[in-house]
This record gives C-alpha cells, sequence and structure tokens, in this order.
C-alpha cells in the first residue's frame, strides 16, 4: 500500500477507518477505545488544518495590507521631502539630513594644456580647441 503523504489523504484515511469500524458491529465493543483515541486525534487534526487555513487567509490579507500602507508612506514620504524642500529652499545644504540633494554650483572645467613634441625635439602648446596635426611619419 504506497504512503498518505498529503494532510487531506491523511484525513480521508483516518475518516475511512473510523467509517470501517462503525460497520463492523461485532469488532465495536473490543475497539471502542482505540476508536475514541481516533476520533479525538482526527477531530483535533481537523480543527488544526482549519485554523492553519484561516491564518494562510488572514497572512495573506496582512500582506495586501502592509502592501498598501508601504504605497502610502512612499507617498507620504514624496510630500514630506516636498514641502521641506519649499521651506528650506532647493540650494539649502540641510536638505542632505532628509536624503535631497541640494542644487549646487558646478564646478569649472580645469584649463587643459596640449604639449606635442614635433619630430625635430621641440614641444610646442597649443590652446583648447584648436586643431592639432598628428606629427610627420617618416618612412624608411
Amino acid at each position: 500500500m504506497p504512503s498518505i503523504n498529503s494532510k487531506a489523504d491523511v484525513i480521508v484515511h483516518l475518516r475511512g477507518l473510523l467509517d470501517a469500524g462503525d460497520r463492523s458491529p461485532e469488532l465495536q465493543q473490543g475497539i471502542e477505545t482505540e476508536r475514541q483515541s481516533l476520533e479525538q486525534v482526527v477531530t483535533e487534526i481537523e480543527t488544526l488544518k482549519g485554523r492553519q487555513d484561516e491564518l494562510k487567509g488572514l497572512s495573506q490579507e496582512n500582506t495586501q495590507q502592509l502592501g498598501a500602507a508601504i504605497r502610502r508612506g512612499k507617498e507620504a514620504g514624496i510630500r514630506y521631502q516636498s514641502v521641506v524642500r519649499a521651506k528650506l529652499g532647493p540650494h539649502n545644504e540641510r536638505l542632505v539630513q532628509f536624503n535631497m540633494a541640494p542644487i549646487r554650483r558646478r564646478p569649472r572645467k580645469p584649463l587643459v594644456v596640449v604639449v606635442e613634441k614635433s619630430p625635430d625635439g621641440e614641444t610646442h602648446g597649443t590652446e583648447p580647441g584648436a586643431s592639432v596635426s598628428p606629427p610627420a611619419k617618416t618612412v624608411v
């Protein structure tokens, strides 16, 4: 006989045993103590399984409520940050405390001087943006 693994199959199997005992009046006197014990266990299993199903439903409902609360929290956080930015101003460094980047001055780009060596060994500096021609190649 294959083993019974699912909870529903175990309950059906145990209920079947109880029904088989009820249909055998000649055995009822000798198995009454065991029958009562089995009946209590089956009732306990059914009660616990029902509670498990109820808690699973409550857990799913709780997960949905948690997701909705998180969405509301994100929206409230965005509104809060907007009000703080409006009160402090977009350039205030205290915005960092509220996880916002203030508008800052951009640093100037440094002046870049390109130094190029000519074939005769002299160096020539060019200003940025000036076109630079590549050194002449000598073919041997």
